[in-house]
């Protein structure tokens, strides 16, 4: 019995980290091709994203809450517009109970001048939780951006306000 009890919680955990890594890769394809609805949804009501630049010429940000969310999202560049992609790379991801925490590297390539550069790098830090739906969601994101190239379009605040 013992053996089983502890299959079953590994398990468990195993499907707690996919679902994880499942709000971890639908933000970066929510992002890049305009689903608002679905980034929103990966928040949680009180949610927090934290843009921290290292360099001066880089943008801060702190947006709290989904009414906050919702018009950073509206802003932001997407596909056909301006093709770019948030990647994620090398996700460490910790369950505790309903709790998670999830290191990660950034990427974001984009296109310019009809070529693929490399526009920021960095390294998310993410608090999720279980939300009584089932669904994980990010409590507090906070992308930490290491360098950013400098002289592209901008893709935050980059989308045209709708007329």
């Amino acid at each position: 019995m013992a053996e089983l009890a502890d299959l079953a919680a590994r398990l468990a955990l195993l499907e707690d980290e996919r679902a994880v890594l499942r709000t971890l890769y639908a933000y970066g394809h929510a992002i890049d091709y305009g689903d608002e609805a679905g980034w929103i949804d990966c928040f949680t009501e009180d949610g927090v994203f934290d843009v921290r630049a290292r360099l001066p010429h880089q943008p801060n940000r702190l947006i709290q809450g989904r009414d906050e969310l919702r018009a950073f999202i509206a802003g932001h560049t997407r596909a056909p517009d301006l093709w770019h992609k948030h990647l994620l790379v090398e996700p460490f991801v910790e369950i505790e109970g309903d709790s998670a925490t999830c290191v990660s590297y950034l990427l974001v390539v984009m296109e310019h001048e009809d070529e693929p550069v490399l526009r920021v790098f960095g390294r998310y830090r993410d608090r999720l939780v279980r939300c009584p739906d089932g669904r994980w969601r990010f409590r507090e994101r906070v992308a930490e951006v290491e360098s950013m190239r400098r002289g592209l379009s901008p893709f935050v605040d980059g989308r045209p306000a709708p007329t």
